[in-house]
């Protein structure tokens, strides 16, 4: 059995989806205390270690794992993507940048057998095409060969998860060629998920399946929503263009999605940390009025239900808009 270590593990999304593959994930590593809750609710037997990445002596981890020179061995890390992101303003001046190359590093003082990186797809382009080429010279020196490296842009949507979510795999082996991750046979859409979750109004909470909650919205906000055509409807279908916010009227520089349905044959859009807020993007529920729920967001990460957020609000809708899809990660576990 492979054994792993999950470096920027957030809320476990990787982990879950490695454990299910049969890979033995024996800690989430990441600097986030608040994380801890949820990702040992529901990722044992792995434990949560709050740990600079930039400051962990690999050789010390691995000893207090127990993982032997004879295991063999998985490192996986999904360094922050904001960084990389061609979203991003602060191209150059981003410190979470050196996180890939500190993961490197790790690489490098105790080469594992295999690796798995998930970042966004600016990782390997011109916003981060200088740190990408450095981190593939120095997993080169640990043994990593390129001919033994698959790298590509994949869509979580493509691996059975009902969201556009576009991200940057690499997959690698010091064993000779990898496999690609196996797609799935269909491609799920918002339905498939969401339609079984009762229905409840913004501000309420339904104890049917843990974390179905939304926030309330403002009372302006309400209106806009309110008006937005159901199944898929945009900002830009609303006829009385008077009720909108200043920023979205006669605006046509400003994001199309805010204020946005998501739409029940399509896919999800890609969530992000603020994947429950309305005025983040297309983010109301297809039918109701209101934002998606905690839970809604979370299975459209394709979390299973009993799968428990611990924290804040705030805080959960951060780590369920980080994470990395279980069953895209089950497939990548799988191409070991």
């Amino acid at each position: 059995m492979i054994k792993a270590i999950d470096f920027c593990c957030g809320a476990g999304g990787l982990t879950r989806g490695l454990l299910d593959a049969g890979i033995l994930v024996l800690a989430g590593v990441d600097i986030d205390e608040k994380l801890r809750k949820t990702y040992e609710t529901n990722n044992a037997p792995s434990r949560f270690l709050r740990l600079n990445l930039k400051e962990i002596s690999i050789r010390e981890l691995r000893d207090e794992l127990g993982i032997t020179d004879q295991d063999l061995v998985l490192y996986a890390a999904c360094t922050p993507c904001q960084p990389f992101s061609t979203l991003n303003q602060r191209h150059g001046e981003d410190d979470r940048k050196e996180l890939l190359i500190s993961f490197a590093e790790i690489v490098q003082a105790a080469p594992p057998d295999f690796i798995v990186v998930e970042n966004v797809p600016g990782l390997n382009t011109a916003y981060g095409k200088e740190i990408y080429e450095q981190f593939i010279r120095m997993i080169g020196e640990a043994g990593f060969r390129e001919e033994n490296i698959y790298a590509d842009f994949l869509d979580a949507n493509e691996f059975g998860v009902a969201q556009v979510r576009k991200r940057f795999i690499l997959i690698a082996s010091r064993h000779g060629n990898i496999k690609r991750p196996l797609r799935a046979t269909r491609k799920p859409v918002v339905r498939t998920v969401l339609k079984k979750y009762p229905a409840i109004r913004d501000g309420e909470k339904s104890d049917k399946y843990p974390n179905h909650e939304v926030r309330r919205l403002q009372p302006h906000h309400k209106v806009i929503v309110q008006a937005v055509p159901k199944d898929g409807g945009s900002r830009r279908d609303i006829e009385d263009t008077s009720i909108l916010l200043e920023c979205h009227q006669n605006n046509p520089g400003a994001h199309k999605d805010v204020f946005g349905r998501m739409a029940w044959n399509e896919p999800a859009p890609t969530l992000t940390c603020r994947c429950t807020d309305v005025y983040c993007g297309r983010f109301i529920h297809p039918e109701q009025d209101r934002g998606v729920s905690l839970r809604e967001a979370a299975a459209l990460q394709s979390f299973p239900d009993d799968y428990i957020f611990i924290g804040s609000y705030h805080h959960i809708m951060k780590q369920i808009g980080n994470a990395v899809p279980v069953k895209f990660a089950k497939r990548l576990g799988l191409v070991f």
